[in-house]
């Protein structure tokens, strides 16, 4: 077990968002939650990162859990002025002293990530010269530098053509052999192993 949820419940002010959500994520889950717009998948996403706490219920997770979180795009300002490499570089902060520079074990590391998502030959670009779909894999290598035992993907695959999307998943398929993955999708042709339904903040199981 890696993460177990027990009748979890939030809310906004007083705003009930999500209600009584009860799941399990093992290692090696490919899980692929879908929903309308509004049903709380961002909401229950956050709280699996631990960027929100929630209202009633537990949440338990194994000890020394490493999780990798991707938010959805529009979250994220791709007008800050650093480098692909950096951006990558900076999924390793917490695992060095605040004050302490990357290890040359720590951005080799990066670079190999970026070889895994096809993005090398950019590690000296910014981000702004970053096509959207190669913006996308550079989040993902992000998410995935620290070796994540769970990975957390909102939305990963919007406005991606079909090309960019064959070869994201190409990719998570990979990462499943090291990572649980939780992934936020409208596509339901991806190889999931598990489907979670979201509905007006209830979660059913498929």
């Amino acid at each position: 077990m890696l993460l177990q949820l027990q009748n979890i419940e939030f809310q906004y002010g007083n705003h009930a968002v999500l209600h009584g959500i009860s799941a399990q994520i093992n290692s090696g889950d490919f899980i692929v939650m879908t929903g309308n717009n509004g049903s709380g998948k961002t909401t229950l996403l956050r709280l699996m990162a631990g960027l929100l706490k929630p209202t009633a219920g537990h949440l338990t997770s194994r000890k020394d859990l490493r999780i990798g979180y991707l938010p959805q795009r529009r979250d994220i300002d791709r007008q800050f002025p650093i480098t692909v490499f950096s951006l990558v570089l900076s999924g390793l902060q917490n695992r060095k002293p605040l004050l302490a520079s990357f290890s040359p074990e720590q951005k080799e590391r990066a670079m190999n990530v970026l070889q895994r998502v096809g993005l090398i030959t950019a590690a000296h670009s910014t981000i702004q010269e970053l096509s959207g779909g190669q913006f996308q894999r550079a989040l993902l290598a992000r998410a995935i530098v620290s070796e994540p035992d769970l990975l957390l993907l909102d939305e990963p695959d919007t406005h991606l053509d079909t090309t960019g999307r064959e070869f994201l998943y190409q990719i998570l398929e990979e990462q499943n052999q090291r990572s649980a993955i939780v992934l936020v999708s409208h596509d339901l042709r991806l190889p999931e192993k598990k489907l979670w339904q979201m509905n007006e903040g209830r979660l059913s199981i498929e």
